[in-house]
This record gives structure tokens, sequence and C-alpha cells, in this order.
């Protein structure tokens, strides 16, 4: 059976911080509208199942006030968030996402929405991403990778979900830092990458955590490394790029909500500390990490902290790859 992973010493504080004041929480606004979720993503996926645990749990919280998921798909994350930066900002409409928020801002030629037209409440959670070989590659580490690509550049073709996916940067960051040159195969989901993956079609492939998982610990897939800064629980022998010879070195999936700006500021530290404290409980963690989501819980400040650094990353990743979606 999967167990959550262990949170490092200060994540598990400021988890059990927001805890404690559990009962102490100070009371939303009485603002009598559901609370909408909107997710850029159709159902299914870890940004969806974290809307929905949310809004199992928030309504205790909100004195009985309905939480609701609204799942707005299309652009690429896009849709959604422009018709959250349009809401109404009285608190009622809230954009639960990933990376793609800041990707998206220099992947398309006209995204629909700006970083200043959100307000960062929380982030709940990260994922990652494993740089997997096919066997008949004989790479044995990521280190045998970059060799051969430094060997003949642009022999070895890596597929991901897909042109400016978090993946995809991911590998853009390991190609800039290693300084080799691959082809880049993007598929349109992670379903026909796996196939071609296993299939021995396509040497390289950068896919979830959840996706590789399996394969890595039957042996038909090789993992090579993992993107986030630590190794993953279930994957406790695949070291991370960091460890594999490249320090400082992390891409991570994150996942959070933001609300619009102009949001009353009660709302927004009511819901930050609600959700802090949510994200704290063992079962939370548990159904959390099921999908592929360690919690790594961030409030308001570091959120926004965060997502401005993420916007200036990806902004560099997506000119120096030539990556743009008209």
């Amino acid at each position: 059976m999967r167990q959550a992973p262990v949170i490092r010493r200060r994540t598990l504080l400021a988890a059990a911080a927001a805890a404690s004041g559990l009962c102490a929480l100070p009371a939303f606004s009485q603002n009598a509208k559901a609370l909408r979720l909107v997710v850029p993503y159709p159902p299914g996926g870890a940004v969806d199942a974290t809307a929905r645990l949310l809004a199992e749990k928030l309504p205790a919280m909100l004195q009985g006030r309905t939480v609701m998921v609204d799942n707005r798909p299309g652009a690429g994350g896009n849709i959604a968030a422009a018709l959250v930066a349009k809401s109404d900002p009285d608190g009622s409409t809230v954009l639960i996402t990933s990376n793609n928020h800041t990707i998206n801002l220099s992947l398309y030629q006209k995204p629909g929405y700006v970083l200043d037209e959100f307000a960062p409440i929380a982030q709940i959670g990260v994922t990652g991403f494993v740089i997997v070989a096919h066997p008949s590659t004989n790479f044995k580490t990521l280190g045998d990778m970059l060799t051969a690509a430094r060997a003949k550049p642009n022999s070895i073709s890596f597929g991901t979900g897909g042109n400016g996916h978090p993946a995809h940067l991911a590998t853009e960051l390991l190609k800039e830092r290693a300084k080799v040159s691959m082809q880049h195969v993007p598929y349109k989901g992670s379903g026909p990458l796996t196939t071609d993956l296993l299939g021995g079609q396509l040497p390289v492939g950068v896919i979830s955590v959840v996706a590789a998982q399996p394969f890595v610990a039957s042996g038909q897939l090789i993992g090579l490394a993992i993107t986030t800064k630590e190794r993953w629980p279930d994957l406790p022998k695949v070291p991370t790029v960091e460890e594999s010879g490249f320090p400082g070195y992390e891409y991570s999936g994150w996942i959070g909500l933001l609300g619009r700006t102009g949001m009353p500021d009660a709302e927004i530290v009511a819901l930050e500390k609600q959700l802090l404290a949510i994200a704290a409980t063992e079962e939370v963690r548990s159904k959390l990490y099921k999908q592929g989501i360690v919690v790594v819980p961030k409030g308001r400040a570091e959120f926004k902290s965060a997502i401005a650094h993420d916007a200036v990353v990806n902004r560099d990743l997506i000119k120096s790859a030539g990556v743009q979606i008209d």
C-alpha cells in the first residue's frame, strides 16, 4: 500500500501550526454565493483531484456554504484563467491551477490574462517528473544519456506531453545546464507517449511520477532521474537531477489557488488559513499522494514570490527553446 511521504521538519511544522488553529480560524465573509473552484482541465488528473478534495472539506469551515468544482478546459488553461481574471472580485470565484498559469504567459501570444489580475491564496502541493529511458538504450544513469547526447548532438529524442508542457521545460532546463542538444517530440497526452516509450519507438521520455512508477518498478522503463528537489518515496532508487551532478536543479509542478485581484483581504486571509489547515491533515496528505501530489503548503506571500520566480524561469526557458503557440 502506498503511504504518504514524510514531510521535512520545516514543512511539517508550518502545516501543524495551521492545523492547530483549526478551531479558531477567522470566519469567512457572509458571502452567500457558492464558492466556485475553477479548474483549467477536464475531470481527472492532479489539479482536478485536488479541487474535488478541497470542495469536499471546505464547506465544514465555511459555515455550510456550498463549494463547487467548475471544469473549464481549453487553450492550455487560458480559458479558465481568463474567466477568473474577469470575474466579480467578491471572493466567490477562485482559480485552482498549476505551472501552466505562468508558462502560458510566454507560450501564447495572447493568453488572455496577466499575473497582476490574480491574488495568490495558497499553494497546496507539488508534483514531479521522471526522466525515463527504454532498456534498449542501455542508459543506466542520467550521465549515460548526457554522455551519448554530447557525443552525437540531436541524436537522442525525448518525448513529453506537449510543447511548453512543464515536463518539456524541465528537460529544457536540464539541456541548458548540461549543455547538450536533444530533439523534443511533443505528444498530445501521456497515453500515446507512454505507449511509444514502452514499445521502444521513443528512447527517452519525461513523464509524471504516477505514470512512471509502475513501469520503473517492473523494469519496463529505466528511471534515470527525477526533477524534484528530493527523491520520490515510491521511487527511492531514482536519484534527483541535482544528485546526478547539477547542484541547485529543481523543476516541480505546483498546485495552488488564486483569487481575482480585488478580492477582499479578509476573505483571502481566511481561505488561506483554511486551505493550509486542510492540507495539514493526514487524510488529505494521503489522498493527494495517491494522485502523485506531495503536500508542500505555502501561504499567500511565499506563494506569490514563488509564482513570480516561476514566471521568469519559464519565460527564459520558452525563449531559449524557441517555442510559442499562436
